[in-house]
């Protein structure tokens, strides 16, 4: 009996990993030149990577022009994309909903969008396989923001293209408040979870405490997706307040640069007035660089393993690719996250 009673169990392990598919692989691209260089589309291959998640366009609110433009279009070469699935991701600012007052205007939002996305895509030999909608939405915007997903989707449909939005830890947790987009799948957000504007902050981006403060989580009423995080930042600070991010700053460009001074772990001062990534800092001022390296991202991993409900199908991403990430983060450490699923 003992003997028939261990191989059941070992029957319904086995039914039980057949229903839950290792994931699909993804990588998100935000520069807006998708120009994938030898090194990156030998990584990809290598990972098997079989999805890109690419920033097509920012919309904003621009100020001057009372108008709600878009900002930073991607300019697309095609060489070594053949064998990925490509989603156009479409960032919008939580202020864009503020200024869409009649439903008029939002679907003449959606007209814009739509067609600028088929615009930037023409050079794709596959098309697109889903659009992504990236917006940190609140109570205030929730009902502009999901009619306009849902104009979005209507209009997609009939291509036959489905329609996908971020989720932050916060809305996972809070459904009830923050409510439930209305797309097919959600792509949750594991990273930007501490406060960035505080200047005793260690990591912003991601750290377990941080996370971990969030479990449990309710039932959630879309597939979810993950993307985890393996990037780093510079943090602008100026006479106590932060000002700026600044985007893959790591240590080692600072260390050692006369014009910097390193006065805590992570820590500069910036001795002399001077350009760094094209913005300009002044004498004085601070920076705290904050990195997501191998150790974080696994533990981003083995947190969304513990908390995400099962699934039969889940992409998992990595954010973002970028030169440093693949001199950062080994072949081996890479796929060692992956196997985490």
């Amino acid at each position: 009996m003992k003997r028939l009673f261990s191989i059941g169990w070992f029957i319904c392990l086995l039914l039980l990993c057949a229903c839950q598919p290792p994931p699909e692989r993804a990588f998100y691209h935000w520069q807006t030149r998708l120009a994938l260089s030898s090194s990156e589309q030998q990584r990809l291959q290598s990972l098997g990577i079989t999805r890109l998640y690419s920033k097509f366009f920012d919309v904003d609110w621009d100020e001057s022009s009372g108008r709600i433009v878009p900002l930073a279009s991607i300019k697309i070469d095609t060489v070594g994309l053949a064998k990925l699935q490509l989603v156009p991701v479409v960032f919008i600012t939580n202020r864009t909903w503020d200024h869409v007052e009649s439903d008029a205007q939002l679907q003449k939002l959606v007209h814009h969008i739509f067609y600028k996305i088929e615009n930037l895509a023409v050079p794709l030999v596959n098309g697109i396989s889903e659009v992504q909608i990236d917006c940190d939405w609140n109570t205030n915007t929730r009902r502009v923001y999901f009619n306009f997903l849902k104009a979005l989707d209507q209009r997609l449909a009939k291509i036959h293209i489905p329609l996908s939005a971020t989720i932050r830890l916060h809305q996972w947790k809070y459904p009830q408040r923050t409510g439930i987009p209305p797309v097919a799948r959600g792509m949750l957000m594991l990273y930007n979870v501490g406060n960035v504007e505080d200047w005793k902050e260690n990591n912003s981006i991601f750290s377990n405490p941080a996370v971990s403060a969030y479990a449990p989580f309710p039932r959630y009423a879309l597939p979810l997706d993950v993307v985890l995080p393996a990037f780093s930042w510079g943090v602008l600070f100026r006479e106590g307040e932060m000002i700026r991010l600044l985007n893959d700053l790591r240590v080692e460009t600072l260390r050692g640069d006369a014009r910097f001074k390193e006065i805590a772990p992570q820590r500069f001062r910036v001795q002399k007035s001077t350009y760094l990534n094209g913005h300009y800092l002044y004498q004085g001022d601070l920076l705290r660089v904050e990195t997501c390296g191998y150790p974080e991202l696994k533990a981003a991993a083995q947190f969304a393993r513990k908390h995400l409900p099962s699934a039969t199908q889940r992409w998992v991403a990595i954010y973002h690719l970028h030169p440093s990430l693949i001199k950062a983060i080994s072949h081996a450490q890479m796929e060692d996250v992956f196997a985490v699923f």
